[in-house]
Order: C-alpha cells, then structure tokens, then sequence
C-alpha cells in the first residue's frame, strides 16, 4: 500500500468522524431544550361561536419548550349566560392549545354578582367551564363565607361542590 492509499484511507476516516462529530454539536445546537424566550406583557384572548369571551394577560412570560409561564395575571371570560368572571394571581401556566391556565400564588375569581373566590392553587380549563381551587379555598357572596379544602366550579358558576373540611358563615339578608 501506497503512501498516498494510507493518506486517503485516514482523509476518509478523519472525515466520516468529523461528520459525526459535526451532526453531534448541531442536534445540541439547534435543539430547543434550554431556549427560554422572555415575553413583555403577553395577551391571549378569544371569541369562541359559542360567544364565550375570554383574555389572559400578564405582567411577564416566559416559554419554555411548550410551556408559558406567566407572572402577575389577569383575565376575565364571559360564560354563555353573560356573567363576567374575573382573574388574578401571581404566577400561572398557560397552556394556549388546551384553553387550560394553572394558577399559584393569592389566587382571586370574582363575579359582577359579588362572588369571590380564593385559593392558594387553581386551574381553569376555559373549554370545559371548569373551575378547580386547592388550598384555603375561601368563597364569599356579600356577608356569606364558606370556607374549604377543594372546591370545584362548573355550569358558568352555578354549580360548586366543596370537598374536605367544609365551613359556612350564612347571613340572610
């Protein structure tokens, strides 16, 4: 074997490591696993043909993969009987596909029709008129509290459930 056999047999063993070498760094490269893209007051909102109205929006977002964090949010939605609902909490998780927002942090949901609620932890699934507060779950309707571990929303506010240590302070007016 020649010289220049042994130098074009190493040339293409150099070059066939080299290419894998350089397919390695680009997969990493280009991969989309430690991108963090920061959002200055991201904005969501909808009018479904149903005439459901809602809009997310926040302080700051950041995304992450498929993932939406947001800091300091607001939103409102109009149910299908025109009722107003109302959003804030520090943190939240938008999932924009699913209509489904995760809430943390001094949670607050409230109607034009003095309807409060708050909780420690919340998720709102917009599709499904779905509700679901964990954590010191408190709901207030003018001097009346109830007070529980989980509670459940559905049907644009007209059906809650309340589940584990349930408490009520009722005033009739």
């Amino acid at each position: 074997m020649t010289a220049f056999d042994m130098l074009i047999k190493n040339i293409t063993k150099f070059s066939v490591l080299f290419l894998l070498i350089l397919l390695l760094f680009q997969s990493n490269l280009f991969s989309n696993e430690n991108i963090e893209i920061e959002i200055d007051k991201p904005k969501f909102s909808e009018k479904g043909l149903n005439n459901r109205l809602y809009e997310i929006k926040a302080e700051k977002g950041i995304q992450k993969e498929g993932d939406l964090e947001l800091f300091i949010v607001e939103g409102k939605l109009r149910t299908d009987s025109g009722i107003w609902i109302y959003l804030n909490a520090k943190k939240g998780n938008f999932d924009q596909m699913a209509n489904l927002i995760e809430l943390s942090g001094e949670i607050n949901f409230y109607t034009d029709e003095e309807d409060r609620f708050q909780s420690d932890n919340a998720s709102f699934s917009i599709n499904d008129d779905l509700v679901e507060f964990n954590n010191n779950v408190k709901h207030v309707k003018g001097s009346s509290i109830i007070t529980a571990d989980e509670s459940r929303i559905r049907n644009n506010f007209n059906h809650i459930v309340y589940k584990g240590n349930v408490s009520a302070f009722y005033i009739i007016d």
